[in-house]
């Protein structure tokens, strides 16, 4: 539906282009179902793999798993910058029933990180968790001082300092969370990129949670280049990396 059949567009954030005349809707369909099937006829030399999803807020795990039952995550939380991930989908939310209403749709975004101004509400305190932290306060006080200096005074625009800090107070309330659940030695990889979203001032996104990380007891086992990204409006390469961290419990 998204990539196929809709007027859709992603540069990177999600727009609306030009209806189209018509569509290969049956093809595209076609398509996907003997992908699907592909897929399942792997699967099935498979044995004993089993899976359940949990609906939650990913700042709050330690209530929901059982204590020290996991051995790794994985996983690529947001960046800080201004994409508004309910909106890459929007559509298939709709269609398969998930978002009804205005309130659906507030209720799944206040479940989320913090990582773009459309989703920070009035009482958001996950700043809290970072105000120690000197190279986020630093980064968050350059973004304020860069929007003064041009002038910027929008209502999204008086937020990308706000936002800088819940986005890495929510990752460390994340790997709070975490502490609890993990077995001793336990691994950890995020994807995670270096943003300059917010008024080009550059956040290095892996280097800040290894910080975050090892403030709260994990080990950095290594930071791995996993490509780089064009920056839009600095057209710099900017790094996507695997932040890999190891969990020793503490004595």
């Amino acid at each position: 539906m998204v990539y196929h059949i809709s007027n859709l567009e992603f540069g990177p954030e999600v727009g609306v282009g030009a209806p189209r005349s018509d569509a290969e809707v049956v093809t595209a369909w076609l398509d996907c179902i003997a992908s699907m099937v592909d897929d399942l006829r792997e699967l099935r030399l498979i044995d004993g793999a089993t899976a359940r999803t949990v609906e939650s807020d990913s700042r709050s795990i330690d209530g929901l798993i059982s204590k020290e039952s996991v051995d790794a995550v994985i996983t690529s939380p947001p960046y800080p910058n201004e994409k508004d991930y309910t909106r890459t989908t929007r559509l298939e939310s709709v269609l398969l029933g998930f978002v009804q209403s205005k309130e659906n749709l507030r209720t799944v975004k206040r479940g989320l990180m913090r990582s773009n101004t459309r989703n920070v509400y009035v009482g958001d305190m996950d700043d809290r968790w970072v105000v120690g932290h000197e190279s986020i306060q630093r980064i968050a006080s350059a973004i304020e001082s860069r929007r003064i200096e041009l002038g910027k005074t929008s209502g999204f625009e008086r937020l990308y300092a706000k936002v800088t800090k819940l986005y890495f107070g929510g990752m460390a309330r994340h790997l709070q969370s975490l502490q609890r659940v993990l077995r001793p030695g336990a691994m950890l990889a995020y994807v995670v990129g270096d943003q300059a979203s917010y008024l080009r001032v550059k956040i290095p996104t892996g280097q800040i949670l290894v910080e975050i990380a090892e403030s709260l007891g994990y080990s950095c086992v290594g930071i791995d280049l996993f490509r780089t990204r064009l920056a839009t409006a600095t057209r710099e390469q900017l790094r996507e990396e695997v932040v890999v961290l190891q969990w020793r419990k503490r004595r």
